[in-house]
């Protein structure tokens, strides 16, 4: 078996970078409107995150577009969204979507 260290040094022999994938910040949730009390979500783009309910805002991180669902936690039914970093969503209350959000996908802008 190769060790990622191995690799690495291979990958950079051949003058290029392998960067391991892992999840990251792509979504923050708030439990009230106006962002406060607020909570990041890692992942991957792609992936289903069931969420708490009681979201009353919420916003992307930069560079992904994200969806929200209030049928499940499976990312399926009603989607509202997008939510980008520069359409966040200070009140979902607004467009009906206030603390019924039951999961989140988000994918890269």
């Amino acid at each position: 078996m190769v060790s990622l260290k191995q690799l690495s040094l291979f990958a950079a022999s051949f003058g290029t970078m392998i960067v391991p994938t892992h999840a990251t910040f792509i979504f923050q949730y708030c439990v009230d409107p106006n962002f406060q009390n607020c909570h990041d979500i890692c992942g991957v783009p792609g992936q289903c995150i069931p969420v708490p309910t009681g979201l009353s805002s919420a916003r992307a991180a930069p560079g992904h577009n994200c969806y929200i669902y209030n049928e499940n936690t499976g990312c399926v039914g009603n989607r509202g969204g997008p939510v980008t970093s520069d359409d966040r969503h200070y009140n979902l209350g607004i467009y009906g979507w206030n603390e019924i959000t039951m999961s989140v996908k988000c994918e890269l802008a």
